[in-house]
């Protein structure tokens, strides 16, 4: 055969092979199984039978399967918003058919059930909770139950509800006897977790964080406490409280804020409890110990010590917090060549408080700082050429977290600013990122690879200039909660321009422009801001 017959051959060949794919594509796609039935289902719609059809006659076949499905779909959401009461108690008894639930909180509910599988007592308390509730459209919603505690899945009422069931053999009153006294959902569930649970009112509203989240360990705790309270007993005596608590601590404790976390309470009880200020113990609980009371002796003795030292500005507190870490507990990692990561125990594990200069401390973490500024940036070239210290690229994928590209008319002049977020994924851009910011970011380097911490850089380009790192931000990838918010020389975002710790005029009229940008990224990736 003729060499150019045969091409052909073979390409007509291609052509057909690729044609009967595309059919089985689009047969599919239709959510039919065959040529036959896909015939069948042309011909009961008045379309031509034939496979052999254009783009353009196929998407509209598409179209119109999308919306018959479509309509189905709005047909059965509206059967479950309609008929609730009748949905949930097919949901308890494993009835409703097979398919698409339609309304979303129906998977949390459908999700409730499955985790009391094996309590049919607790499984039944929860489709009593749901049918008591019921009537109030906004018991239902997927939003956060409680916002201050992040986006997570766990964190609905219906969740909560579900956990409340859990507990149905503690309940102290019948469920029957609750009248709500509020129309807001947030202050119903707080009178339903004390009207079940509670015999006395010296339950703080923070605690209803016992009902939401995912770790078993830190909810089964927080029920300890609440359970505790409400019978009647100090928190003094309370069960696996991970601090020593004075009587002023414990008053403290019931004053606190109800949008602070159970943990975050404690810790801010201690603080002012020992005579620190409100401004103290809102800098201590922008570092790790509003969440961990893990070393708790030490990091007691590191409390007293702020507390003791007036003069000592709060704008230390955080860089002093991952100081002490890095040296007391933190293993230390040396990159080998190939990449391999050799650990070593941390540097300084006997450290203490005792006698500590406030002058040598704060020194030593400058030179901290200064060493990690040090680390190597790994070299560019893809063949490793090229003079200088490289070291391995150290990476991990990125987080659920999206960034943020943005432009702005600046006030100067009308320049126009591009604001952007961005997520940093290896260690050498975290070296970057804290050399240019003189702070120790890439001491989370361990945490981002781990996927417990997820680090964005926010900065600006003015006109065609570079662009400017503003604030550097921690982020917690699970609630989706910002943990720290740190400008050059770990300054708040509120830092004035000051002759002292490299904050200008300049870069502080930055910092405050860059709060609109920053809004802007936490309402696009629905986070939960810092907050305090």
């Amino acid at each position: 055969m003729p060499r150019r017959r045969r091409r052909n051959t073979n390409h007509a060949d291609i052509q057909r092979s690729r044609g009967r794919a595309e059919l089985t594509s689009h047969i599919k796609h239709l959510g039919l199984s065959s040529e036959e039935e896909y015939r069948k289902w042309c011909r009961d719609r008045g379309i031509g039978d034939g496979l052999c059809k254009s783009d353009r006659q196929k998407r509209k076949e598409r179209q119109s399967a999308n919306a018959v499905r479509g309509d189905a779909l709005l047909t059965r959401q509206r059967s479950h918003t309609r008929n609730r009461c009748s949905t949930l108690r097919q949901l308890y008894d494993k009835t409703l058919p097979k398919g698409r639930l339609g309304a979303d909180y129906l998977y949390r509910v459908r999700a409730g059930f499955s985790r009391l599988e094996s309590d049919a007592v607790a499984r039944r308390a929860y489709l009593d909770l749901l049918l008591a509730v019921e009537p109030q459209d906004r018991w239902f919603g997927v939003e956060p139950a409680l916002p201050h505690l992040g986006t997570f899945t766990e964190n609905t009422f219906v969740d909560g509800l579900s956990r409340l069931a859990s507990e149905r053999e503690a309940w102290v009153r019948p469920l029957s006897d609750w009248v709500p006294g509020s129309h807001n959902p947030r202050r119903q569930f707080t009178e339903l977790s004390r009207h079940l649970l509670a015999r006395y009112d010296e339950v703080p509203e923070f605690l209803d964080a016992a009902w939401f989240g995912a770790d078993e360990v830190t909810l089964r705790r927080r029920q300890g406490w609440l359970m505790h309270l409400g019978a009647g007993g100090s928190l003094r005596t309370a069960p696996d409280v991970p601090i020593t608590l004075t009587k002023r601590m414990v008053h403290l404790f019931l004053q606190a804020d109800p949008d602070l976390t159970p943990e975050e309470a404690l810790r801010w009880s201690q603080v002012v409890g020992q005579g620190g200020d409100s401004e103290l113990a809102t800098a201590i609980l922008r570092t790790r110990l509003a969440q961990t009371f893990e070393h708790e002796a030490f990091w007691r003795s590191v409390v007293t010590f702020f507390v003791r030292t007036p003069s000592l500005g709060v704008q230390h507190v955080g860089p002093i917090v991952d100081y002490l870490q890095a040296q007391k507990f933190d293993p230390v990692e040396h990159v080998l060549p190939g990449g391999e990561v050799e650990v070593d125990g941390p540097p300084q594990p006997n450290m203490t408080m005792k006698s500590r200069s406030v002058d040598k401390l704060l020194r030593q973490v400058q030179q901290w700082h200064d060493e990690l500024a040090q680390e190597p940036v790994e070299e560019r070239s893809p063949r490793g050429h090229g003079k200088g210290k490289r070291t391995p690229r150290q990476e991990w994928g990125g987080s659920s977290i999206g960034g943020l590209d943005f432009k702005e008319r600046s006030g100067h002049g009308g320049e126009r600013a591009t604001w952007s977020v961005n997520e940093l994924h290896s260690r050498s851009e975290l070296a970057t990122e804290g050399r240019q910011m003189h702070h120790c970011v890439l001491s989370l380097a361990r945490k981002c690879r781990s996927g417990e911490t997820a680090i964005f850089s926010l900065g600006v380009r003015l006109g065609a200039g570079r662009r400017v790192q503003v604030l550097t931000i921690a982020v917690d990838p699970t609630s989706r909660r910002i943990t720290e918010l740190r400008g050059r020389y770990n300054a708040l975002p509120t830092a004035q321009a000051t002759s002292k710790g490299g904050i200008d005029k300049a870069y502080a009229r930055l910092m405050r422009q860059g709060n609109t940008a920053l809004g802007r990224w936490i309402h696009q990736e629905r986070l939960t801001p810092l907050g305090r």
